[in-house]
């Protein structure tokens, strides 16, 4: 393997691992449609994910983050599909876990000098006389190379997601359902509690939910952070559309 390549993939799972110090890495990468509707939305919400309905407790739970952030919005909830205004689809996952090891290089330095060096010198001049002379010598303390500790470390990586997909209600005969905006949010870190990371990736989305990323971000949130922690509180509270 080049010495280019192996850079690369020494920065990307350090990007990953770093989230211990940094924080949680969530991308978002959100499109909507240019003619939003405006004003209050009503909306029904469907369970994306095979098998399970939406009164499913984890989907409830994970909702509640979401909940708040699109009632700032002007989303409101209702349990009427013939009065919705738009369906929202939301589903969640967890990958399995990808081990594999990292190595890492660390230089080894030790600090030499510091001792003192007596000298003493002694000289016969032409007479036959005898002088000694007695010195001493500070050697300064410096630090110098000396090798390289190597340490190798196993990880596994998770991959966290969440898709949320807004789709108008009521489309002309014979067509279906008008994407109106879609959201996909996905966190990959040495965690697969994803009841601790949904509020770090419902935060990191809050500013994109329901418009126009551009492009895909990337942010760096701890679980403690303030933003996590005010979406924490608003699903504590109960807030609804």
């Amino acid at each position: 393997m080049n010495r280019l390549l192996m850079l690369l993939l020494l920065a990307l799972l350090g990007g990953a691992l770093e989230g211990c110090s940094s924080g949680i890495p969530v991308r978002v990468d959100a499109i909507a449609e240019t003619t939003a509707p405006a004003g209050e939305i009503r909306y029904v919400l469907v369970n994306g994910n095979a098998g399970e309905t939406e009164d499913d407790l984890f989907f409830r739970e994970f909702w509640s983050y979401f909940a708040p952030i699109l009632a700032e919005k002007g989303y409101r909830r209702v349990a009427d599909a013939r009065q919705a205004d738009v369906r929202i689809r939301f589903r969640y996952a967890v990958s399995e876990g990808h081990t594999g090891i990292s190595t890492f290089t660390h230089p080894v330095y030790a600090l030499t000098g510091g001792e003192t060096i007596n000298i003493t010198e002694t000289k016969t001049d032409a007479s036959g006389k005898t002088t000694t002379t007695r010195s001493t010598v500070e050697v300064p303390v410096r630090e110098r190379y000396v090798g390289t500790r190597v340490e190798r470390r196993r990880y596994t990586l998770f991959t966290s997601s969440a898709v949320l997909e807004a789709r108008r209600m009521r489309p002309p005969k014979g067509r279906k359902p008008r994407m109106l905006w879609k959201t996909l949010i996905s966190s990959t870190s040495e965690s697969n509690d994803l009841r601790a990371i949904m509020p770090v990736m419902a935060a990191a989305a809050r500013p994109y939910l329901t418009g126009n990323s551009g492009a895909r971000k990337k942010r760096w949130l701890k679980l403690d952070a303030p933003e996590v922690n005010a979406v924490r509180e608003a699903a504590r509270q109960g807030i609804r559309e």
